[in-house]
C-alpha cells in the first residue's frame, strides 16, 4: 500500500500506534529504508487488512513469516512472527486492529517461504540438517550444504505436518555430499534423540533432534527405499552427471563401489550387502552404464580371477572397457541384464555425436568378441560404432536397419542376398546409383541383418514390388459363411500366415472393400515373398495370395498355408472352439517351433539343435 520515496519499493509494516484520531504506521522497505505514514482513523478502519498484511513480511529477506505468539493487551497487542531465515521478530499495533491481523493468518503462504529457505543462498545447493532443537514453539535447524556453507533456519512447531516431514527429512541426508542416507538407529534420552545414519560416500554420522518428533523420522525412513538411496547415490556430487560403477569389492559387511562420471570425476561409495530388489536393479544398471557416456553397454566376455569376476563390455559409441565385481553381484547382473530396456541406448547410438544426424553403416571390421562399424552421417562426419557378437536380436535388427542406406547418396539400398560363410556372413547390397557393395558381418547376425531389411519396407513398397518385380502370384480361396465375422476370419488368416517366417507390414482395405493383411519375407539366398491375406464380406471370400520370384518355392509355401487354413475352416463349420493353426513342431524332439522357415532355408531347433529344412 505504501511505497518508499527513495527507491520506490513497497513498504512493509513494522508496527503502529494511535496518535489522537490518526494512526501512525512505521514502515521499512527491503532495501533498509525506513519511514512512517499517518492516516486517519476512519481510513485505517476501512483498509485495515490491506495495511497490516505487511506485518507478515520479513523486511530482511522478503519471506512470508508465521505468526507464532500473541500478547493481547487492552490498548496494544504484541505479535511474535517467525521468519524461516532471520528467526523471531516482535511487532506491536493497536488492539483495535487485532482481528484484521489474525483473520489474514490462514491466507498467508508461509509454507513456501519455509521450503524456499532450504536452499543455500550462496551456492543454491540444498541444505542438510545437523541438529534440530526446540524452544517455546520454535524449532531451530542447524544446516550445512555440500559446499560447506552453514546457516540457521527456523520453523514453528505447529507447522503443517507435511512441512515438518520435509524439514526432518533433511536429517537423513549427508551434510558433506547431500546424498540420502540409511537410518541405522535412534536413541532417545529425555527430550533429545540421538540419530545415527550411514552415508554411501562418507560412512556413519550422528545427529540430534527433539525426541517427541523421532517417530516422524522413522516414518520418513520407511518411505525412503534402498533403491531411492542407490539411485541418488549414482549422481555425481560435483557435476550432477550419472555415475558408472567400475568395480565392486566386498569390505567387511559392505560393498565398496568405485565409480566415475563422464566428466572424469571419481568417487568411492558403499552399500550394505543385504540390498533390496530395487537397489540391486539400480546397481546392475550402474555396472552396465558406459564410463564415458550415459548409454548402456553389452557384455562381450567374462573371466574368473580368484574370487573376482572380470567383465569385458562394449559401448556402442566408446568401444571396449573392463569392469570387475564379486560373484554374488554377478549373479544378480546375469539374471537382470537381459531385462534392461536398451531402446533409448540404441536410438541414441545411431545419431552422430557431432551433429545428431542419423548415421549409416559403410563398412565393418571384425574383432574377436565384437564388430567395429564404420559409420557416416549425412553431414560427412565419420566415426565408429561397436556391436557385441552376442547382442540381442531386437538391438541387432534396429542397428542393421542403418545398413540399407547408401552412405554416398543416402538412397535406399536393396538387399540382393546374404551368403553364409564359415565364420561370417557376406551381405550383398545394391544401390541404383553406385552399384553393388559388400559388408562382412558375424555369421550369428545374418538373420537379424535380413530381418532389418524387412523392417525397412512399407505397404507402398510391397505394392510397387508386385507391379515390377514379383509378378508370379498364386492364390487359394475359400467361401466365407454368411454369418461369419470378417474381422474374426481375418485374424484366423493372419495366424496361419504368421506361422511362416514373414513379417507383418500393414493392413489395408482394397477398392472392393476387402480387408487385407500384407506380409513380406526374404530368404538369405535372395528369394522374396509377398503374402496377402484378404477377407471380403461383399464377395464372401477368404483368400491367401503369395507372390515370389521363385515359382516352385512359392507353391510350396502356399500349399502349406492352404492346407492349414482349410483344416481350421472345417473346425469353424463344426463350431469347434479350437481355431488355432496346426502346431509346428520339431520332428526330432516334438518341441513347438515359433515359425516355419522359408522354403529352401534351414533353421535349428532351439531345444535339441536339429537342423530343420523345408523344401
Amino acid at each position: 500500500m505504501f511505497s518508499c520515496k527513495k527507491c520506490k519499493e513497497p513498504f512493509y509494516v513494522l508496527g503502529s500506534e494511535m496518535k489522537g484520531s490518526t494512526v501512525r504506521i512505521y514502515c521499512q522497505c527491503l532495501n533498509g529504508h525506513k519511514g512512517k505514514r499517518d492516516i486517519g482513523r476512519y481510513q485505517a478502519d476501512s483498509m485495515a487488512p490491506e495495511i497490516f498484511k505487511g506485518l507478515y513480511t520479513c523486511v530482511g529477506c522478503g519471506s512470508v513469516m508465521s505468526l507464532v505468539h500473541i500478547d493481547l493487551g487492552r490498548y496494544e497487542v504484541e505479535y511474535e512472527f517467525l521468519c524461516p531465515i532471520h528467526g523471531p521478530q516482535k511487532k506491536r499495533i493497536p488492539s483495535f486492529y487485532h482481528s484484521a491481523v489474525t483473520g489474514m493468518k490462514e491466507h498467508m503462504n508461509s509454507a513456501k517461504s519455509i521450503l524456499d529457505s532450504l536452499s543455500c543462498p550462496k551456492c543454491g545447493q540444498i541444505f542438510s540438517a545437523h541438529e534440530v532443537s526446540e524452544k517455546k514453539g520454535i524449532m531451530e535447524f542447524k544446516y550445512r550444504c555440500p559446499n560447506g556453507h552453514k546457516e540457521l533456519r527456523f520453523a514453528p512447531t505447529d507447522a503443517d505436518p507435511s512441512i515438518l516431514k520435509t524439514l526432518f527429512k533433511r536429517l537423513i541426508h549427508c551434510e558433506q555430499c547431500g546424498l540420502p542416507c540409511q537410518l541405522l538407529e535412534i536413541n532417545t534420552k529425555g527430550e533429545t534423540a540421538k540419530v545415527e545414519i550411514s552415508c554411501p560416500a562418507h560412512g556413519k554420522m550422528k545427529k540430534e533432534m527433539p525426541s517427541k518428533h523421532a517417530w516422524m523420522l522413522d516414518k520418513i525412513a520407511e518411505a525412503v527405499s534402498e533403491g531411492t538411496i542407490a539411485r541418488s547415490m549414482l549422481n555425481c556430487t560435483q557435476c550432477k552427471g550419472g555415475l558408472s560403477i567400475k568395480s565392486i569389492d566386498l569390505e567387511k559387511d559392505k560393498y565398496k563401489l568405485k565409480c566415475s562420471c563422464p566428466n572424469g570425476h571419481s568417487s568411492e561409495l558403499s552399500q550394505p550387502t543385504d540390498l533390496d530388489e530395487e537397489a540391486i536393479d539400480v546397481i546392475v544398471r550402474g555396472i552396465m552404464k558406459c564410463n564415458d557416456c550415459d548409454l548402456l553397454t553389452e557384455i562381450v566376455n567374462k573371466k574368473v580371477s580368484g574370487n573376482t569376476i572380470e567383465l569385458e563390455l562394449v559401448c556402442h559409441v566408446h568401444g571396449l572397457m573392463h569392469k570387475q565385481m564379486k560373484p554374488d553381484i554377478f549373479k544378480h547382473l546375469e539374471s537382470r541384464e537381459p531385462r534392461l530396456d536398451r531402446k533409448g541406448t540404441i536410438e541414441e547410438s545411431l545419431k552422430c555425436t557431432k551433429c545428431s544426424a542419423p548415421v549409416t553403416i559403410r563398412d565393418t571390421k571384425m574383432k574377436e568378441h565384437y564388430v567395429e562399424l564404420k559409420v557416416d552421417c549425412r553431414n560427412g562426419h565419420g566415426s565408429e560404432r561397436y556391436l557385441s557378437n552376442t547382442a540381442y536380436s531386437d538391438s541387432l535388427s534396429r542397428i542393421y536397419m542403418q545398413l540399407y542406406e547408401c552412405h554416398k547418396c543416402h538412397n535406399p539400398l536393396d538387399l540382393h542376398h546374404i551368403e553364409e560363410l564359415t565364420d561370417s556372413a557376406d551381405v550383398n547390397l545394391l544401390c541404383e546409383q553406385h552399384g553393388e557393395s559388400r559388408i562382412i558381418i558375424p555369421l550369428a547376425h545374418a538373420t537379424e541383418a535380413r530381418d532389418a531389411f524387412l523392417l525397412t519396407k512399407s505397404l507402398e513398397d510391397l505394392q510397387q514390388m508386385l507391379d515390377t518385380k514379383l509378378q508370379t502370384q498364386h492364390a487359394c480361396e475359400y467361401q466365407l459363411e454368411s454369418d461369419a465375422d470378417p474381422v474374426e476370419m481375418l485374424e484366423i488368416v493372419k495366424n496361419v500366415i504368421e506361422q511362416h517366417n514373414v513379417l507383418f507390414v500393414s493392413e489395408n482395405t482394397d477398392a472392393k472393400g476387402a480387408v487385407e493383411a500384407w506380409y513380406y519375407g526374404k530368404a538369405l539366398a535372395g528369394d522374396e515373398f509377398i503374402v496377402v491375406g484378404a477377407v471380403s464380406k461383399e464377395n464372401r471370400t477368404i483368400r491367401i495370395s503369395v507372390a515370389s520370384d521363385n515359382e516352385s518355392k512359392l507353391e510350396l509355401m502356399l500349399s502349406e498355408m492352404r492346407d492349414n487354413l482349410r483344416e481350421i475352416l472345417l473346425r469353424v463349420q463344426k463350431q469347434s472352439d479350437d481355431i488355432t493353426p496346426r502346431k509346428i513342431a520339431c520332428p526330432q524332439c516334438g518341441v513347438g517351433l515359433a515359425k516355419r522357415a522359408l522354403p529352401g532355408e534351414t533353421i535349428k531347433c532351439e531345444h535339441c539343435g536339429t537342423p530343420l529344412h523345408w523344401g
